[in-house]
């Protein structure tokens, strides 16, 4: 017997064996049951909700997301355009920030993009030191790729004159004296563990905060895709169910330089259970230093590893050599059908058709944003050669290629918004109107698929999320209107009026 029906609803269920019903039974967290409101089950002191004719589908499932540093952006310094347009509004919103933090802590400010300042260009350590010469400073790039840091952060690193880069690592310098200018590529690797943690307490309350966002947007799943993750990051976020509630399921990547930490610890693929378990190893493949870091030889070795453990990999690859080459060398490694889900590349944001053919011979599922395409788009077209634009972030080729394409926002980078992704994917027009690739758009009940049952298969999961069927957790968004026929124009800015989490309303209008 059910405990709670939900009924008069547009069911989109995301079921090929029943892609629509109005009513939806629920019992224990679960699913009981799917169809019509005149052969609803024996419901006896039931609670009945009543959806007034909105649209029903499983919540959406962020397939690539940082939670942590989404988190510490929600209480860092907002450098993100347009709230900064200049150097000079950098250096404001973080001197009044210095002025109620205690001298020598340190200042977390997110978002900058040189693009978008007057001075088009990245801010250095001396102007950074004008605005906080008592703190140490980190400004993060909006990329999540690049930072710089004031001369007494600078300090506190380890990072001087006579500094040698980690591989795939740049340290820029100053051209008259050599000295590193406080902007730095790929490093993340090297700050982590030296600069310190927020307290434990700061940290939760920045995640109780993203939590209520996500689950706002209709997000109860995410994938955490941080390359860094360690053993203690697990450990940390199995502590947290007790004291945040309710808070989206977590599947956690392992980085791929703790990987051992995992195995020595017996912890696998999968392992847990539904609230946080363990994800693909995320391996990054990057060419921001004017080559691909790890080579091909050396990424291929890191999957065969990864493989033997008995993870997927997940491979960050952006620039379409990258793409390329992770799709080669994912092809050539054996025995990937058995590890419970498929490898992938994450973001595949440059694919001409060499790159596609790669992508679809290596049987890896993609895991994209094309949220980008909104909120970066007029970036892209101002700064991106022309003959490159119509391969950013493209979805019809890979589904006419056949590749499995799961949507994600890749925020604090992107917006954790699912209907702005889905928006874009659907329209290709960025903030100001403009469209690129128009040969990439899809469907709206196609992109409403990709941020749910799609990206649940990426995680391994599809059994238990993703969908509305018997016996999947009673994860679920309703929306007021028919979101699958609104005006396009109005996609971006369609709500979700509540949110199911295991059967429970975890967020409501």
């Amino acid at each position: 017997m059910p405990g709670l029906i939900l009924a008069n609803a547009r069911v989109l269920t995301m079921d090929p064996r029943r892609p629509s019903a109005d009513s939806v039974a629920v019992k224990g967290g679960r699913i009981l049951w799917v169809g019509s409101h005149a052969d609803v089950p024996q419901s006896r002191g039931a609670r009945l909700v009543d959806c007034g004719g909105g649209t029903l589908l499983p919540a959406f499932h962020d397939a690539h997301i940082h939670l942590l540093a989404y988190a510490s952006s929600l209480s860092a310094v907002d450098c993100r355009p347009p709230s900064v347009s200049s150097i000079g509004d950098i250096g404001q919103a973080v001197t009044r920030r210095a002025s109620n933090t205690p001298v020598g802590e340190w200042i977390r400010a997110w978002g900058y993009d040189e693009t978008s300042l007057a001075e088009r260009r990245h801010p250095t350590r001396r102007d950074l030191d004008k605005f906080a010469p008592r703190h140490p400073l980190r400004l993060d790039h909006r990329s999540g790729h690049a930072c710089v840091l004031n001369s007494l952060a600078l300090e506190r690193v380890g990072i001087g004159m006579s500094f040698s880069e980690p591989p795939g690592a740049t340290v820029a310098r100053e051209l008259d004296s050599g000295e590193p200018s406080g902007l730095l590529f790929e490093m993340e690797d090297y700050l982590d563990g030296r600069i310190p943690q927020p307290s434990r307490e700061r940290i939760e309350t920045s995640l109780k905060r993203a939590s209520e966002n996500l689950l706002a947007y209709g997000v109860t799943s995410v994938q955490d895709a941080t390359h860094v993750n360690s053993v203690a990051r697990w450990e940390f976020l199995d502590g947290l169910s007790e004291s945040i509630d309710p808070i989206p399921r977590i599947t956690l990547m392992p980085g791929y330089r703790h990987l051992n930490e995992f195995v020595e610890r017996g912890l696998r693929f999968g392992a847990y259970g539904l609230h946080l378990r363990l994800g693909h190893v995320k391996i990054m493949a990057t060419a921001s230093s004017g080559r691909q870091t790890p080579d091909k030889r050396e990424l291929s070795r890191m999957i065969a590893e990864c493989v033997e453990s008995g993870f997927p990999v997940a491979v960050h690859a952006v620039e379409s050599h990258v793409v390329r080459s992770v799709a080669e060398s994912l092809s050539a490694i054996p025995g990937s059908h058995l590890l419970g889900a498929p490898h992938r590349v994450e973001h595949a944001s440059e694919c001409p058709p060499d790159a596609l053919r790669a992508v679809a011979r290596s049987s890896a599922m993609v895991a994209t944003q094309p949220v980008f395409i909104y909120q970066n788009g007029d970036r892209y077209r101002a700064t991106v050669e022309r003959r490159t634009l119509p391969y950013l972030y493209r979805l019809r080729a890979f589904a006419e290629r056949g590749v499995d394409v799961a949507f994600s926002s890749d925020a604090p980078v992107g917006d954790p918004n699912p209907m702005r992704g889905i928006y874009a994917a659907v329209e290709r027009r960025t903030t100001s109107g403009n469209i690129i690739a128009p040969d990439e758009r899809i469907a709206v009940s196609d992109a409403l698929e990709r941020y749910t049952s799609v990206s649940a298969r990426a995680a391994g999961i599809e059994n238990e999320v993703g969908g509305i069927a018997p016996g999947t957790l009673a994860d679920m968004v309703l929306f007021e209107e028919d979101i699958t026929s609104v005006a396009p124009e109005r996609l971006a800015d369609s709500r979700p009026v509540m949110t199911m989490l295991g059967g429970r309303i975890a967020w409501e209008a």
